[in-house]
């Protein structure tokens, strides 16, 4: 435990603003230019990087249909797999059943 001094205080942001953002900034033509002309990048990068994101995503969606549509196939086949196995060791277990019987009635027939 820290003792009272060392204990971190909690201050409140400070409402004030700095004087920096006091000053009003008047820009030079030129700077004004640039300015404008950087923004306007901006703001084309931005609509080419949503519409990108957006053709990506109708990418994504028929993607994940299709993974869907392959793996309810793929359910479906080791569905039908499982129940051919689960028939033929039935089958296996009721021949060796009906041997076990016919050996044991010869034996006793014996």
């Amino acid at each position: 435990m820290l003792p009272y001094a060392s204990k971190p205080k909690l201050t409140k942001p400070t409402t004030r603003t700095p004087y920096i953002q006091k000053r009003a900034v008047v820009l030079e033509p030129e700077e004004k230019r640039a300015l404008t002309l950087l923004q306007q990048m901006r703001a084309l990068n931005k609509d080419k990087v949503a519409r990108r994101h957006e053709k990506q995503e109708v990418r994504r969606a028929g993607h994940r249909k299709k993974a869907a549509k392959d793996e309810t196939k793929k359910a479906e086949k080791r569905k039908e797999e499982r129940k051919e196995r689960m028939r033929e060791l039935g089958m296996k277990q009721k021949r060796e059943v009906d041997t076990e019987g016919e050996t044991k009635r010869k034996k006793r027939k014996l």
